[in-house]
């Protein structure tokens, strides 16, 4: 990345918005604080500082309705763990089993989506705050946690009905730096001296980011009841975005999809750089496209006008007439494909929408609940050792359990709930996750305890060390959402020099820091094999989920563009995506567990790259424009489906399709299911050794 790339992101960050959001968070959690404590009210002051912290910690980005709900979930969850913990702290064992039942209850709450997971997990980090404060008056300090988190969303709501797109607005402007990314691995592919291999995982990687953008805005977007009232022109405006970002990364998916042949076919003339040229060009344009986007206003870009991809353009034009035949249809493909690129930018960028002849060949209007990822409501069908959530949930209560036991066995301390407030952060349902937590947070904790150590040796001035604490807290927020082991390298020197400024003893803070956290790292590891929950034996289904999801796609996608119904069809292509994205990421985490020795992770990922370029080509068939469903080839589909079908594999009963020119530079629907075709042999041969 160059100066000019560097400047953009720091410029980016700090007008974004992680960093606003961070400031006003900081701003809502300090000033009641330093209120308080003017007036002498501490308990006030402490109580009222901690409710907005935590609390603080449950508020995602969401539209107008939803923020409101977990408010107000968050609210009541927070005071009567806060009410029910506090008042059993003088009894040490029931507090023990008061504990132990929330880490239990409150895991549990994953059955009940996302967002109630998260308040489920602050929940139970509110019950290790409230026994390290340990308050002298139960109910006070229940009211100040309740004014607490009432003042933040308070502010918080202000912000949303304010600004109600904002984080609609910041969600497509990520999409859109996260597609442009995307397209300039596309653009190395053009290049020979980069390994087609590499280039692939990258692009694999980076698929997966850009449809974890495009889940952000749907659900933003698709639960917003005020946004989607057709009478709603904001709403609507965003909507339309919304499909031409999905419309564009097809597009972006679909440039020529066999690279060898492309490479080979154009090794000897210019072609080649003058393509990755042209792809850089609209890739930057994206990025400057995504800086403007958080605007409603339209933003007149520079690719219609822009003279250096003109000049680019020109000059490929100019080399095609000295290719051959076989060269002119792939650069014609190329060029046909950056053409569409081009038409959706110049759509998002001037607010345009879909031209109405062409709303009016969609069949039927879209049913947009439809593409809303659901969550699982039925707690009876977790209660089982068969549901993770629930192994999870019971593996952390005994985690408590064992952390408590190991309390009462060592010198009382003031801060040993660090040990729970830990296992909270770092146990994680899947192994890999949990081991990645324990080492973000172990490096965020030693480099926040040497930042710590350095201010407390310099700095004598009680007030200058509270006023780094406020930047320190900034600091965590702006990175919570960003970087975790950042966020921790920020919130550990703050947590030290605000304990050490008002009760001393920073050598005793920092002991206790360390010891505590490696404490909670090593039992969250250990107990990761107790009720263990591994993506390694998950991956046969993964694989059959992906394949499936592919054949659902191309069924749809050799289908008549008149006859396809348009829900069933983006359902297909959603579902194709996610699929791939969910074996993606299986695979990475069994490669960190302790049986990857054992796995075949060189066939996986050639798996992996197989659905991967299938799904890119059904996407060419469902995006051509001269497709008809009489040119696909039923004998062609049916291998692919026999071959791709879990069930075929495992009796192992296909029959082979024999001269299919799948080097045809034709780029008809024929060529492309012969491709697709001899890719599903590959399929079944690699994966043929994970069944059994």
């Amino acid at each position: 990345m160059g100066k000019n790339g560097i400047g953009s992101s720091i410029s980016y960050f700090f007008l974004g918005e992680y960093f606003s959001d961070a400031l006003r968070t900081t701003i809502t959690v300090v000033l009641p604080i330093i209120l308080f404590f003017y007036l002498g009210n501490l308990e006030a002051a402490k109580g009222i500082g901690v409710g907005a912290l935590l609390i603080s910690l449950t508020d995602l980005p969401d539209n107008r309705l939803n923020k409101l709900k977990t408010a107000l979930w968050s609210i009541l969850v927070f005071f009567a763990t806060t009410l029910v913990v506090s008042s059993v702290l003088d009894h040490v064992y029931l507090t023990a089993v008061v504990v132990i039942i929330a880490a239990f209850s409150f895991s549990m709450f994953a059955v009940y989506g996302q967002k109630l997971s998260l308040i489920g997990t602050m929940a139970l980090i509110v019950c290790t705050f409230v026994m390290g404060l340990h308050p002298a008056n139960p109910l006070y300090f229940s009211s100040y946690m309740l004014v607490g988190g009432v003042w933040y969303y308070m502010i918080s709501l202000i912000q949303t009905l304010l600004r109600p797109y904002r984080s609609l607005h910041h969600a497509i402007f990520e999409c859109l730096m996260s597609s442009a990314v995307f397209l300039n691995a596309k653009a190395r592919n053009y290049d020979v001296a980069i390994p087609l291999d590499l280039q692939q995982k990258e692009a694999i990687k980076l698929h997966i980011k850009v449809n974890q953008k495009h889940e952000l805005i749907r659900n933003l977007l698709l639960t917003d009841k005020y946004a989607m009232n057709p009478d709603n022109p904001k709403g609507q405006l965003l909507l339309e975005r919304a499909r031409l970002l999905i419309d564009l990364y097809e597009q972006l998916n679909a440039v020529h999809y066999d690279y060898a042949l492309v490479r080979k076919t154009l090794a000897t003339c210019p072609s080649l750089t003058l393509i990755a040229s042209l792809i850089r060009l609209l890739a930057k344009e994206l990025e400057q496209l995504g800086r403007h986007v958080r605007s409603a206003k339209a933003y007149k870009g520079e690719v219609a006008t822009n003279i250096e991809y003109q000049q680019q353009r020109v000059l490929l034009l100019q080399e095609m007439e000295r290719l051959n035949e076989t060269q002119r249809k792939i650069v014609l493909k190329v060029l046909s494909n950056m053409n569409d690129i081009v038409r959706i930018i110049e759509m998002i960028r001037g607010n345009e929408r879909v031209p109405e002849k062409e709303q009016q060949e969609l069949s039927g209007t879209i049913a947009y609940p439809l593409f809303i990822t659901g969550d699982r409501f039925s707690i009876k069908e977790h209660l089982t050792l068969k549901s993770p959530i629930f192994r999870f949930s019971l593996r952390l209560a005994i985690c408590f359990l064992f952390g408590f036991l190991l309390i009462w066995q060592l010198e009382p301390s003031k801060y040993s709930y660090w040990l729970f407030l830990t296992l909270v952060i770092v146990a994680r349902p899947k192994f890999s996750i949990t081991w990645k937590r324990n080492l973000q947070r172990l490096k965020g904790s030693m480099g926040g305890v040497v930042i710590g150590l350095i201010m407390v040796y310099f700095v004598k001035s009680p007030a200058v060390l509270l006023s780094f604490s406020v930047v320190f807290l900034l600091g965590f927020y702006a990175f919570n959402r960003l970087n975790y082991t950042i966020s921790v390298l920020f919130i550990t020197p703050a947590v030290i020099l605000t304990l050490g400024s008002y009760q001393g003893h920073f050598d005793h803070i920092v002991h206790d820091r360390i010891i505590f956290t490696l404490l909670g790292c090593v039992i969250a590891i250990f107990a990761t094999y107790l009720f263990p929950v591994w993506d390694s034996q998950q991956l046969k289904a993964k694989m059959v989920e992906a394949a499936k999801a592919s054949m659902n796609y191309l069924q749809v996608a050799i289908q008549n563009r008149t006859d396809r119904d348009e829900n069933q069809s983006r359902m297909a292509r959603k579902n194709a995506n996610l699929s791939l994205s969910a074996l993606s990421e299986a695979i990475d985490s069994a490669s960190q567990e302790p049986v990857r020795k054992h796995i075949d992770f060189n066939g996986l990922y050639d798996v992996q790259a197989i659905i991967y370029r299938i799904n890119a080509i059904i996407t060419s068939i469902y995006l051509s424009i001269n497709h008809k469903a009489e040119q696909a080839d039923p004998m062609l589909v049916a291998q692919i489906v026999g071959n791709l079908s879990n069930e075929v594999l495992l009796k192992n009963d296909a029959v082979g399709i024999d001269a299919m020119d799948v080097n045809d530079d034709d780029h008809s629907t024929r060529q492309k299911l012969a491709y697709i075709t001899a890719l599903s042999f590959d399929f079944k041969r690699l994966s043929a050794g994970f069944w059994g």
